[in-house]
């Protein structure tokens, strides 16, 4: 069972930035074999690093980071 942290306050301008975050969280122990989604949201304008990947309407999946290794969505 993988436990569930949530990330708060985790958000960028630039794709480069949310991935450097996303990448150094993903090396944490504490998500080790848990995916850390970057999230971009039209409303905002800003990219969103969370371990919940739940998506609204006006949001789209970047990418995400699990254990170090990015994997871009298409």
């Amino acid at each position: 069972m993988v436990a569930y942290y949530k990330i708060t306050d985790m958000k960028a301008k630039s794709i480069d930035e949310a991935k450097n975050m996303a990448k150094s969280q993903s090396l944490e122990t504490k998500y080790k074999d848990e995916a850390i989604y970057i999230i971009y949201c039209n409303r905002t304008e800003y990219f969103y690093i969370d371990t919940n990947s739940l998506l609204r309407t006006w949001e789209q999946l970047a990418g995400y980071y699990e254990n170090g290794v990015y994997t871009a969505e298409n």
